[in-house]
């Protein structure tokens, strides 16, 4: 998270990134120009979304004229690695997909085997996870884990 998400874009596009995320909570003022900007310079924009920011903040910037391709549930306050998921969150998760079934929804923070399946359940489609998979004896094994749990989800939902 940084504070001013539009002195990035350039930077990040220059060094090869596909998407660009930024969190709503530094972008009210400018998501607009910000998304724009995004995706001139080649990116896919996608919103974050702290679990204090209500999740009726994103449907704007999902609707817009210029709307961002994914959204990003935060699943732990951001800051550090290593937090424990908090399930309130996925209400988020859940409200995103009932709303808008194609869109790409992002979960990130104490995603790992214990808490996956709520996630995919919920509607989860995109999974960080850092702590579960660089902590493991056998972070490939955690991979398919997740991906496993995501694709099992999404076929009892088509």
């Amino acid at each position: 998270m940084v504070t001013n998400p539009m002195d990035y874009v350039e930077q990040m596009a220059k060094a090869g990134a596909s998407g660009f995320t930024f969190h709503i909570e530094v972008a009210k003022e400018n998501w607009q120009e910000l998304v724009m900007k995004i995706k001139s310079a080649g990116m896919r924009p996608g919103v974050a979304l702290k679990p204090g920011t209500p999740v009726e903040q994103v449907y704007p910037l999902v609707e817009g004229t210029t709307p961002v391709e994914m959204v990003l549930v935060m699943t732990v306050e951001p800051g550090f690695g290593g937090q424990k998921f908090m399930p309130s969150t996925m209400d988020k998760v859940r409200a995103l997909r009932n709303k808008y079934p194609t869109l790409d929804i992002e979960v990130d923070g104490g995603l790992g085997p214990s808490t996956i399946d709520v996630a995919a359940a919920a509607g989860a489609n995109c999974i960080v996870a850092g702590s579960s998979v660089f902590g493991a004896t056998e972070p490939g094994e955690v991979i398919s884990l997740l991906r496993t749990s995501v694709e099992k989800a999404q076929a009892t939902t088509t």
